[in-house]
């Protein structure tokens, strides 16, 4: 297989990522002992913590000061913020930085949770432009006065007749945040049916002077490549398809480098994986909560 004509290094901050391959945030997942396990198969590429609110973060609530944790060999920590109050997300960027607790920061858009989007958060956010505005431009000059690179993730709007995904796009490119990235999705669709990747060529179109990356139904590599083919995105950002699959990002490595994709590993070999990670996940959490987790 030959490597992708159109794929270029990720560049955030003085970070070179190659291949441009994203693993998404996910509540209750991307925790310390998944990333470490994915990294195995993926070394160079970024890892996203939890998403983190800001406003916990600032108030320094014990739960999440516990959940910003990142393994001595992570050298590219990634982590997200949500909130929709921009001096509290000042703050909470100020904290990290003069922690020197990370060294890239995604601000979150897109979560479809009726709870958070009720709250105007959100995949909510974007209906309100001068707030979004405002956030993304205050974070961004927050994060460079520490020298860390702020990405955004977003979906298209919170239904059919609440599209927000361009000019949300417009406006981060104008904030001058380092990549935008579309889940393909609405809201009121949370992870059902197809993502619509038309969407992303769309975003594509409008978006010409930052990386665009491209998440929704990527389950194997081939379907990375497919959608890089199909709507000219820069890289993609993982999140399901990696569940109970890590070595994804070793198949993701191997087409990006145009090598050959390594066989579906055997039983025992998954079972061992699988091993390594439960055993990783007790040893990270409170006795009997990792096995919880793993299940």
């Amino acid at each position: 297989m030959k490597q992708l004509v159109t794929a270029k290094p990720l560049q955030l901050g003085d970070q070179t990522i190659w291949p441009p391959v994203v693993l998404a945030p996910m509540a209750g997942v991307t925790n310390q002992p998944f990333r470490t396990l994915c990294r195995e198969f993926g070394p160079g590429l970024v890892y996203v913590n939890e998403m983190i609110m800001a406003a916990a973060l600032v108030y320094k609530n014990p739960k999440t000061e516990a959940m910003i944790a990142f393994g001595p060999d992570e050298s590219f920590r990634s982590l997200q913020l949500y909130g929709s109050d921009p001096t509290i997300m000042a703050n909470a960027i100020t904290q990290l930085g003069r922690r020197n607790a990370v060294d890239h920061i995604d601000l979150n858009f897109g979560c479809p949770a009726p709870k958070v989007t009720r709250r105007g958060g959100g995949a909510a956010v974007p209906l309100k432009k001068n707030l979004l505005r405002e956030i993304v431009t205050t974070a961004v000059k927050t994060a460079n006065a520490f020298g860390i690179p702020v990405t955004c993730k977003f979906r298209m709007g919170l239904n059919d007749d609440l599209m927000t995904f361009i000019h949300t796009g417009l406006i981060c490119q104008d904030a001058g945040v380092a990549a935008i990235a579309l889940h393909a999705r609405t809201a009121q669709q949370h992870y059902a049916p197809f993502a619509r990747w038309e969407a992303i060529t769309e975003l594509k179109n409008a978006v010409t002077d930052i990386p665009v990356l491209g998440n929704g139904d990527i389950w194997e590599a081939n379907d990375a490549q497919e959608m890089m083919r199909i709507t000219g995105c820069d890289g993609v950002v993982i999140g399901r398809g990696c569940l109970g699959k890590p070595w994804l990002f070793r198949d993701m490595v191997a087409m990006f480098n145009g090598e050959p994709i390594p066989a579906t590993p055997k039983l025992g070999w998954v079972l061992d994986v699988m091993l390594r990670h439960a055993v990783a996940l007790e040893a990270h959490f409170p006795p009997g909560r990792g096995i919880r987790e793993f299940r």
